[in-house]
């Protein structure tokens, strides 16, 4: 590593930098973690009495969320009309209560208050425990039906921002109105304390000129909860990159983050972010003409109420005849954060880069569970009106993190639409739970139909990934206590849950454990059992590529590891991942894969 190593975007690595892009709220979540008091009281109605790890027996016990949730709890409320959802991010969980009949209409946009709950994750009944607590709040939402709750449950310091990404994804899921977003402050104020008063919190009006929060502090609903208006003030408009790659939360203790930040890599990283920092909006003419003067024409769609963007070389207009294959990306391009669309962007830069040079089509959408993700047949559809340049043979669908489970299941339950996969920051295995649990039986299915997938993932992820031969380690306190595919049984188990469903033949115990004396580095350093492998060097840092032959002997699973790298997808990984998909098509008539 060279210190003395320069560019010209390199002050975006900065934190000062994005001081004043940073959710206006943070200093006042901060202080709400820091001065709380967690529940960690038993919870009084446990299910067939079992507490603790006997919990996690239970049937209604979910694994990725450590959280049971009693199916008549949940049966009370959906009877009263309420919806109830349970997910975890960022190694904290949250619940949505809202009216069942919002999720049948995403026009129907609902006031919603923000409530922060300091409860013990590591209890499996801290969802129930929630629900009971503020049991007035959830009789509210019932009796009323025309306002919803958002739960963020937290047992420490929110340090990394991670209830901006849960407000995002909450604000897809259901029908809450951006426009009124209120925070619980009962818990501030149980305590003696003022708004005013609280360090790193400075509440600003529409116009920019500091007030006293206090003075504006209203009761939201027929519950009376003494709430701020916090709309438009719970966003970050940071750089999304700079964050996982700069923040301890994303990786693990073995990460290095100046080898990233003097390197090529680092460099080409930086170039996005500038994006994110000079632009707010897509809809901005200046963010426009950026890309147009990359040769890109960058263009906004909506599609039954939900918004996509679409990038096409400004070449492919002229010869609408020559075809060119698709990439659906699948990150946040929604109406939650106007900035999300500008982070999209520079999140996968690489990919506009390669955009840009004529080689693909970009489609950008994702929303947040399987289901609604559906509307992707919809937007395909629409965009191949819009795009006849579109080549339907070669459609390609990658995303990251929790959203690369998405694109693996669309195109599990659309083959004929999706010729191959490319997954970033997920593990090698497949589990049995999650937003999409891959059951044996599922898993059975998926195999039945061709798919060509690659994962490509930081050798420094917050979850420690590889190698899958040995029990993961290095993971730092602040990533929380659920560690899914932590140990090597685990591992074992995951990775031939994706060998089935890539039909390819299964491995042993004894198979895996081997490849930790294999002659070939890449198989030695993912700790997968492969065909072929490589390692390549680029931009800084070596990536280590293990292929997997299915049944037909064919090389459609890849494996990638990238060295020093955190839970971030990078634009080496995006190079690779498309040298990858652009060697396959689909048979139209019959379904079968082409290589190319």
């Amino acid at each position: 590593m060279n210190k003395y190593f320069d560019y010209e975007n390199r002050k975006y690595w900065d934190v000062d930098v994005w001081k004043d892009t940073i959710s206006s709220i943070f200093g006042l979540v901060k202080w709400m973690g820091n001065n709380g008091t967690v529940d960690d009281s038993v919870y009084p109605s446990p299910l067939d009495g079992l507490y603790g790890d006997e919990a996690k027996k239970l049937a209604c016990y979910d694994k990725k969320t450590n959280a049971v949730s009693i199916p008549e709890v949940v049966q009370y409320w959906k009877d009263r009309g309420v919806h109830y959802e349970r997910r975890a991010q960022g190694g904290f969980g949250w619940l949505i209560m809202c009216p069942d009949k919002c999720l049948d209409d995403f026009a129907a946009k609902l006031p919603t208050l923000v409530v922060f709950h300091m409860v013990d994750l590591a209890d499996p009944y801290w969802a129930m425990k929630t629900l009971e607590k503020y049991k007035a709040y959830n009789d509210m939402v019932a009796e009323q039906q025309d306002v919803m709750v958002y739960y963020i449950c937290i047992n420490r310091s929110d340090e990394g921002r991670v209830y901006v990404n849960i407000l995002q994804e909450a604000f897809v899921f259901v029908a809450g109105d951006v426009n009124k977003v209120y925070l619980d402050v009962s818990n501030v104020y149980e305590q003696g304390v003022k708004l005013a008063d609280i360090p790193d919190f400075v509440y600003r009006d529409d116009e920019g000129n500091v007030v006293n929060p206090d003075e504006c502090v209203a009761p939201f609903g027929s519950a009376r909860v003494p709430a701020r208006d916090i709309t438009g003030r719970w966003e970050n408009k940071t750089s999304l990159t700079r964050d996982q790659v700069a923040m301890i939360n994303w990786s693990n203790s073995y990460y290095d983050f100046d080898r990233v930040m003097y390197s090529e890599t680092g460099k080409k990283m930086a170039e996005g972010m500038a994006v994110e920092y000079q632009y707010d909006k897509t809809t901005d003419e200046d963010f426009l003409n950026y890309w147009d003067a990359m040769g890109l024409t960058y263009v906004n769609h909506e599609t039954k109420s939900r918004r996509w963007k679409a990038a096409v070389p400004k070449s492919a207009f002229e010869n609408p005849a020559e075809k060119l294959p698709v990439i659906c990306v699948m990150q946040e391009v929604n109406h939650a954060n106007e900035h999300l669309a500008v982070t999209e962007t520079s999140y996968f830069y690489e990919y506009f880069r390669i955009c840009a040079q004529g080689a693909c089509i970009l489609i950008n959408f994702v929303l947040e569970d399987a289901e609604s993700n559906e509307l992707l047949v919809d937007i395909l559809e629409d965009a191949k009106k819009r795009y006849p340049m579109m080549d339907m043979t070669r459609v390609y669908i990658a995303g990251h993190s929790h959203n690369g489970h998405y694109p693996l299941e669309f195109a599990h339950r659309h083959s004929e639409l999706i010729t191959a996969v490319a997954t970033f920051g997920d593990a090698p295995g497949l589990a049995n739970s999650g937003i999409t649990p891959m059951t044996p039986e599922r898993a059975e299915r998926a195999s039945k139909v061709d798919m060509p997938v690659i994962n490509l993932c930081g050798m420094c992820e917050m979850r420690s990934h590889y190698p899958i031969s040995e029990d993961g380690s290095g993971y730092r306190p602040i990533a929380g206590p659920v560690k899914e595919m932590s140990t090597f049984k685990e591992r074992a188990e995951g990775w031939r849950l994706r060998l089935k469903a890539s039909g390819c033949p299964t491995k042993t115990d004894e198979e895996i454990l081997a490849t930790k004396n294999s002659e070939e580095r890449a198989i030695r350093m993912l700790g997968v059992p492969g065909d072929k492998s490589e390692v390549i060097w680029i931009d800084g840092f070596e990536l280590y590529i293990v292929y997997v032959k299915n049944n037909n002997g064919k090389y459609h699973l890849c494996m990638v590891g990238e060295e020093n790298m955190p839970h971030n997808t990078t634009p080496a990984q995006q190079m690779v991942s498309w040298s990858f998909l652009r060697r396959f098509a689909r048979d139209p008539q019959t379904g079968a894969i082409i290589e190319l």
